[in-house]
């Protein structure tokens, strides 16, 4: 299985700037398979989308989505090169780690982390991933999604981390109304033990939340100046959307599913 799999993926780096079109007689040469194996690749790659009929008959090209990866590859990269300073800027004037977190489908991806320098802190780690339902920082990512996608993440099975996960789905999607009316989220222990976090969403030009920042640290500390922090944290998360072509008069204001 692991095999077949491997050889239908060479399929792909089989073409490049010079071979933009390839038949399958082509591609079973070029991975060293029957033909009939090669045609068997080629159609579930189609089917995926992974491969495209070319105009040329009997020719195939990379698909089209391959192009929706890259986006979602362009955008991360390019939302962590906006974002750095100001997750910089925020930690500093917190005084707490402050973390970047992309949407990534039902999950959320930590990509940016800029530690806090005291020597008690949350240290959240780059790549760590968390469903939309589990503290701060991705349950503003989940307030904002449509009825229909909160409807369908919360029918399903939600992970319990700490004894303060909300998994109970009618306190959750509570939790969520709250979000979308006051425009930032809050969690104490539910991602990690002892913490808090405060989180504001990022949205792009069409108006989109697709990340979140957010700060976190023991809870005592930042119960001392959660005002103070829900404020740089809200303004900063503003700022970063206006960077990523978000305009607020042209708009309500205000994220939009």
């Amino acid at each position: 299985m692991a095999q077949s799999l491997a050889k239908g993926l060479k399929i792909l780096f089989l073409f490049n700037r010079s071979r933009e079109v390839m038949t399958v007689k082509s591609i079973a040469a070029g991975i060293k398979v029957p033909l009939p194996t090669a045609y068997r690749f080629v159609k579930v790659l189609t089917q995926y989308g992974l491969l495209d009929k070319a105009e040329q008959p009997g020719h195939y090209q990379l698909g089209r989505t391959l192009l929706e990866f890259a986006g979602c590859i362009r955008q991360r990269l390019n939302i962590a090169t906006v974002a750095k300073p100001l997750v910089e800027k925020l930690a500093q004037m917190s005084g707490e780690t402050v973390q970047l977190t992309l949407r990534n489908g039902d999950h959320g991806t930590c990509i940016l982390v800029e530690e806090s320098h005291s020597t008690l802190r949350v240290a959240p780690e780059i790549g760590r991933v968390l469903p939309l339902h589990a503290g701060a920082s991705v349950q503003v990512l989940l307030a904002f999604l449509t009825d229909d996608e909160q409807r369908r993440m919360l029918d399903a099975p939600l992970k319990r981390f700490t004894p303060h996960t909300l998994t109970d789905p009618g306190k959750l999607l509570r939790r969520l109304r709250t979000i979308t009316r006051q425009g930032y989220a809050v969690s104490r222990g539910e991602a990690y033990p002892g913490a808090m976090g405060i989180a504001a969403p990022i949205l792009d030009a069409d108006g989109r939340v697709i990340a979140s920042l957010a700060v976190s640290g023991p809870a005592q500390r930042m119960a001392q100046k959660r005002a103070a922090i829900i404020e740089s944290t809200t303004a900063l998360a503003r700022e970063m959307s206006q960077l990523m072509g978000w305009n607020a008069d042209s708009r309500s204001g205000q994220p939009h599913e």
